[in-house]
């Protein structure tokens, strides 16, 4: 069973020693439940949500959110629009971690930036680095 949400959000924001200035963005946010425990904490949020009836309910319970698919595109957006992110928030599908969405977070991620791969009780972290290219 998942830990409260105001728990993994206090773990979190200690862990990356998130402040007031830092963006934390939640992939898949669905109503804003965790993100609402992670901006009492103090950090700035934002979800994404491609479901237009989850996005409604967490916009009216106070957590901004963007109705879309995360993606590139989405991101270039968001990096625009609300600068760099610190953590990005995500629960990946049991047959693991879409490319797509780290390809996406290495976008809209600031420098030390953090993917967070929530799972029940776990969570993992990764850090997107660009790939060298060849000479």
């Amino acid at each position: 069973m998942p830990p409260p949400p105001a728990e993994t959000a206090a773990d979190l924001v200690r862990r990356h020693a998130l402040t007031a200035a830092d963006l934390v963005i939640e992939v898949g946010s669905g109503e804003g439940t965790l993100l609402r425990a992670v901006r009492a904490c103090g950090p700035r949020v934002l979800g994404i949500e491609a479901d237009a009836r989850a996005v409604g309910r967490a916009y009216h319970s106070g957590v901004d959110t963007l109705a879309a698919v995360f993606a590139p595109g989405v991101a270039e957006y968001v990096r625009r629009r609300y600068g760099p992110a610190r953590v990005l928030l995500a629960r990946p599908p049991a047959a693991g971690v879409p490319a797509d969405l780290l390809a996406a977070a290495r976008v809209c991620l600031g420098p030390g930036g953090a993917v967070v791969l929530l799972h029940d009780a776990a969570f993992a972290e990764v850090r997107p680095v660009p790939l060298a290219r060849a000479a």
